[in-house]
């Protein structure tokens, strides 16, 4: 038992052993770590002439008063909760931080993704937009964009072809590689429904891309 009176010629050193054994069992550090520690603490005790039995005393103290404490107030996680705002402007800012130093957690979402606009449906049964023409015998393809309905663009598309009238790109396709063309069903596609408009060159240039990276493009010299 550790009874030491307040002048007592130990009592000094007693302060800095029970800082050093208390610092030890705190910290978040290995076993291994843990046991060079100690011994450190043993030899500056061994060193200083103080009763080594005294340091196993503080230790065991420490470790059992630490024990108690967990058990009577166990850790408690703090679980965090999600809230979601659209990415827009001064107003979703000051409304956000009034949530910073609460236990809700903001995050931002935009609402136009990429997913989004590519995935986006049209709105009725012959749209107009970013669209590709296929042919039937090597599988590539024209890509075009239009404002009016694509329907209409695939039937001139034809009658370039049967009039050998080389105005498209896949009217010469056709024609000077005697490719096969067929209907619409099998051959038009509307890649992306959109309004003629600042952003439709760069749908279009998008598509042509990807055509051109899978070597499936057919090559652009006339435009539609």
């Amino acid at each position: 038992m550790i009874n030491y009176t307040s002048n007592h010629p130990h009592n000094h050193k007693l302060a800095a052993f029970n800082f050093y054994i208390n610092r030890m069992i705190s910290m978040p550090i290995t076993y291994q770590e843990t046991n060079r520690e100690w011994h450190k603490i043993i030899t500056m005790a061994r060193n200083n002439g103080f009763p080594e039995h005294i340091i196993h005393e503080v230790k065991k103290k420490l470790i059992t008063n630490k024990t108690k404490a967990t058990q009577t107030n166990p850790p408690q996680k703090q679980s965090n909760k999600w809230i979601t705002f659209t990415f827009h402007g001064p107003p979703v800012h000051k409304i956000t931080n009034l949530f910073r130093k609460t236990v809700l957690k903001i995050a931002f979402r935009p609402t136009n993704t990429i997913f989004q606009q590519m995935t986006q449906k049209p709105k009725n049964n012959n749209p107009s937009g970013i669209y590709q023409l296929k042919c039937n015998t090597c599988n590539r393809a024209y890509v075009g964009q239009s404002g009016r309905a694509i329907s209409l663009i695939h039937k001139e598309h034809l009658r370039y072809i049967r009039n050998n009238n080389p105005i498209s790109a896949y009217a010469i396709h056709i024609l000077h590689n005697r490719h096969q063309f067929g209907p619409a069903d099998e051959t038009l596609k509307l890649l992306k429904p959109w309004n003629k408009g600042t952003k439709t060159n760069c749908w279009e240039a998008l598509y042509t891309n990807i055509h051109y990276k899978q070597g499936l493009l057919i090559s652009e010299r006339y435009r539609h």
